[in-house]
């Protein structure tokens, strides 16, 4: 079977999406199994044991645009094409059948992009445009993909549609091995933008009253701003930038909460909750659909931006090392059956088998 996996973007450039299809087209792969992936030129190139087409797009943030996106898919053959939104180009774009479209998030428009604020008129523009591609594209589709129950219910464009459920899914492989002694750190793992709500973490740790440290991984347009943050409450935060996979796995594993207190529905599920669980360490994420659904298998949830709320589930799960070893087992195992990629697979290729 000859697999069309179509994407915006896809590594290197760096997102949760892309990882996402970039695994898929892998395990697919590796069972035997036919995989083109399509995506922009904005993604930059990689190496990869299946075909990656890119096609030629202006690098735009969010979104990049792709002249000769139709021309170039009237071209393609394949038994099955699998689209990821958002963006919406890809499975607006796309006429063959049977197409199968995960969507992975509504359409968010961040309030600033840095230091740039983006006008309220052109926010409203830019969703309603999407939204009225993606709900035409949702109607052609032979089957739609959602990773979560809670998010799908609370969809603007899937409310009241049929769907899958389909998780995302982490490599097990990587996780395996990994054995750490428990340190009083607090983790935050992610790009450092506005919607992940990281100043909600740094304003909580100034009401913590146990030995803890927060650690901050990742970089982003929100940097600056949020290193002065931190001066300015005087946390003990440290802002690691980005760092090599096997370092992030060992705080991943050392860290006794991992925290995800983001702010907006683009974060529909959190993968770097499963990569938590996976090394033992409880999870506390805000309650925002999708990324309940996975916070409450193995943590905490707080309401969006409550950091007093936040504080105190530091307070508690850092006050008890039992706490953290039972709820850090629970996670592994939950992992382990439910969301590791063979897993994940399995249905999507059930679900392939159903179309063709």
């Amino acid at each position: 079977m000859k697999v069309v996996l179509l994407t915006s973007y896809f590594p290197p450039h760096i997102g949760g999406v892309e990882v996402h299809v970039e695994r898929v087209a892998h395990h697919l792969y590796r069972r035997g199994f036919e995989v083109v992936v399509v995506t922009s030129s904005a993604s930059g190139r990689g190496e990869f044991p299946f075909e990656v087409r890119y096609i030629p797009s202006i690098p735009i943030p969010y979104s990049p645009i792709t002249p000769f996106l139709g021309r170039f898919l009237e071209k393609l053959d394949g038994d099955v094409f699998h689209s990821h939104t958002p963006p919406p180009f890809f499975s607006s774009s796309l006429k063959k059948s049977p197409h199968v479209i995960t969507y992975h998030c509504d359409i968010e428009i961040p309030e600033r992009y840095g230091i740039f604020p983006i006008p309220k008129t052109i926010s409203q523009l830019i969703v309603k445009r999407s939204n009225d591609m993606l709900s035409k594209a949702l109607d052609r589709a032979d089957a739609i993909v959602a990773t979560t129950k809670s998010y799908a219910e609370t969809s603007r464009l899937l409310k009241g549609r049929n769907y899958h459920i389909i998780p995302n899914g982490i490599e097990m492989s990587e996780f395996e091995g990994v054995e750490a002694e428990k340190e009083p750190i607090v983790l935050f793992l992610g790009r450092l933008a506005a919607s992940k709500g990281v100043d909600v973490l740094l304003k909580a740790m100034k009401y913590v009253d146990v030995e803890a440290r927060c650690v901050i991984i990742g970089d982003g347009e929100e940097r600056g701003s949020l290193e002065k943050l931190a001066k300015m409450l005087d946390v003990n935060a440290e802002f690691t930038g980005f760092l090599p996979r096997r370092k992030v796995i060992e705080y991943l594993s050392r860290a006794s909460l991992l925290v995800l207190p983001s702010l907006s529905r683009l974060e529909a599920f959190g993968i770097v909750l499963l990569e938590a669980m996976a090394c033992g360490t409880p999870v506390a994420a805000s309650d925002i659909p999708g990324v309940r659904d996975v916070a409450r298998e193995a943590g905490f949830v707080f309401p969006p931006g409550d950091y007093r709320r936040l504080s105190e589930i530091i307070n508690e799960v850092l006050s008890d090392e039992e706490k953290v070893r039972m709820i850090g087992e629970k996670g592994k195992r939950v992992v382990r059956e439910k969301y590791s990629w063979e897993v994940v697979v399995d249905s999507l290729v059930e679900l392939y088998e159903s179309l063709v």
